[in-house]
């Protein structure tokens, strides 16, 4: 997998939980603590308020497709959501647990969605 592979949602959405497991690994928490984002409600209250529940809803499954996320599904929502060992080796090699480069690209990225 390759972050080209991947829409400028999914590409914005990971990097913005990445950014969030190295500021929790940063802070003392566990890779388990700090993979873990609970719910899509969660996420999107937490991390993508701007945009539509149902965009984060879609954009969670693309990512869980592609073995990013690792999602278990209850009552029609993704109701527990980690971050996967994929996606963790996938933005290591991209940003070096460099949390100025991933907001840097996050906010590339950002740029390049239409809301």
């Amino acid at each position: 997998m390759q972050l080209d592979e991947l829409t400028n949602d999914a590409k914005f959405l990971l990097s913005v939980m990445y950014k969030q497991y190295i500021s929790d690994r940063k802070s003392g928490h566990t890779k388990r603590e700090a993979k873990l984002f609970g719910s899509e409600t969660r996420i999107h209250d937490t991390l993508m308020s701007e945009w539509e529940q149902d965009d984060v809803h879609e954009t969670i499954n693309e990512l869980s497709r592609n073995k990013l996320l690792d999602v278990i599904y209850g009552n029609d929502e993704a109701a527990i959501v980690n971050l996967s060992t994929n996606a963790i080796v996938l933005m290591e090699h991209k940003f070096q647990d460099k949390v100025d480069l991933i907001l840097n690209y996050a906010t590339k990225i950002k740029t390049l969605i239409t809301f």
